[in-house]
């Protein structure tokens, strides 16, 4: 019987056929596996970097991958494992040092999220300023967090750090030892010189909150403009004299900025744009160019006669009654001088006090100089400070020669020794 033509499943030509398209399966199932294995490789994550940068606002994870060789041997190694975990433990680490581990990677963005949005109302940006990296790890069960006790992990402080000056110590050395810079030394610990000696404590590291949430917010407010004052010299008025011409006024202006915060306390303030909606007036003084009379009062007392000081009675009660002034002892004929510049406003006789001289200083003080022998000035002169305004005596209510010498404040008598020099 003639087969030519006919079907043979055992001819040369359909088992060639056969074998290519078998081949054909295995290489589209082989193509199939290994874009499964890549896709694998793109999703597998066993590190990741929480990158907030403070110019950025937009959270980016970074990939520390293995080998694509590496991510393919592991796929194959676990295809098979029915108990394949899909995500493991994510650890939170800030700027390098662990903090806290969660169930998974959905855990720990959770709680970073929450540590954002503490701050993050109302900013136009908001991140992390320290290094935050996810990292998956294996860990006992026992040891991870919930979102919430997370939370208050990362809300914590670091732990200050004192240590005790030893033998041999240098500043240099010590920061070696706790990897800090010497101006971080310096810094923590004001007026501490080089030179350290065994037993002195030393600040090293300052408690500070784990996690610095940096917000920005933008902010339009009114500030005042401060007013300048400008002097003018007017040769009627004397020296130390002045007078206001025209009163200062603020003036007022819409200011736009942007303030950045760190954990929601302002740090720093970036002024973008100002409007002025009222510009300031300045205030404009006029001073005195007129040297000063030698007879003008200087506000400072001194002791009325020369010499060693001997005060024979002081200012208070005596006799059951006030002793308005102070007795300075001093020889009959002794000049007596004027305390301060001023005006003579009485000299001549006055019950009890004797030759009595009394000054006006022009500025609420009036001082009295009594038992005088002799009056050299009379009532209307100017005196100048230090000059001389009668002789030592013991005329009046006295037992013995000497100056009574009062100071009165706005017609009051005080007690002469506070004003002395």
């Amino acid at each position: 019987m003639d087969n030519e033509g006919k079907s043979n499943p055992f001819s040369c030509g359909t088992m060639k056929n056969t074998a290519i398209k078998r081949r054909c399966i295995f290489v589209v199932a082989l193509g199939i596996l290994f874009a499964i294995a890549f896709k694998y490789i793109d999703n597998d994550k066993s590190a990741y970097s929480y990158v907030c940068v403070e110019n950025d606002y937009n959270t980016s994870y970074i990939t520390n991958a293995k080998s694509e060789k590496e991510n393919l041997i592991a796929y194959l190694n676990t295809v098979n494992n029915k108990n394949l975990r899909i995500e493991k433990p994510t650890a939170i680490t800030v700027d390098g040092l662990y903090v806290v581990a969660l169930r998974s990677k959905k855990d720990a963005l959770e709680a970073l999220k929450i540590m954002l949005d503490k701050y993050k109302r109302g900013s136009i940006k908001a991140c992390f300023k320290n290094d935050v990296r996810l990292m998956e790890v294996d860990t006992p069960t026992a040891n991870l967090k919930t979102i919430e006790e997370a939370v208050k992990d990362l809300e914590g402080k670091s732990r200050s750090v004192t240590y005790v000056v030893k033998d041999n110590d240098t500043l240099w050395s010590i920061s070696r030892k706790f990897n800090v810079t010497l101006n971080d030394i310096y810094n923590l610990n004001p007026g501490i010189s080089e030179r350290i000696y065994p037993g002195e404590l030393l600040k090293i590291k300052e408690s500070k909150p784990l996690l610095t949430v940096v917000t920005e917010k933008k902010s339009v407010y009114m500030e005042d403009i401060p007013y300048e004052t400008v002097t003018q010299k007017d040769d009627k008025m004397f020296i130390n004299d002045s007078k206001v011409l025209v009163r200062g006024k603020t003036g007022s202006k819409i200011v736009t900025a942007i303030l950045k915060y760190y954990n929601g306390e302002i740090v720093n303030k970036n002024v973008i744009n100002e409007n002025v909606v009222s510009e300031p007036v300045n205030e404009v003084i006029a001073v005195g160019d007129e040297p000063l009379p030698v007879t003008y009062a200087t506000g400072n007392f001194i002791y009325p006669v020369r010499g060693h000081i001997t005060i024979t009675s002081r200012y208070g009660q005596r006799w059951g009654r006030l002793h308005a002034g102070i007795d300075i002892a001093a020889s009959i004929g002794d000049p007596i001088y004027a305390a301060d510049g001023g005006t003579v406003i009485f000299s001549g006789w006055e019950s009890g006090y004797g030759y009595l001289v009394k000054i006006d200083h022009g500025n609420g003080y009036v001082t009295y100089y009594g038992h005088a022998s002799k009056l050299i000035v009379k009532k209307g002169d100017k005196v100048y400070k230090g000059q001389e305004i009668a002789l030592v005596g013991m005329t009046g209510n006295t037992t013995g020669p000497h100056v009574h010498f009062e100071v009165r404040k706005n017609g009051v008598p005080v007690n002469p020794q506070i004003y002395l020099k």
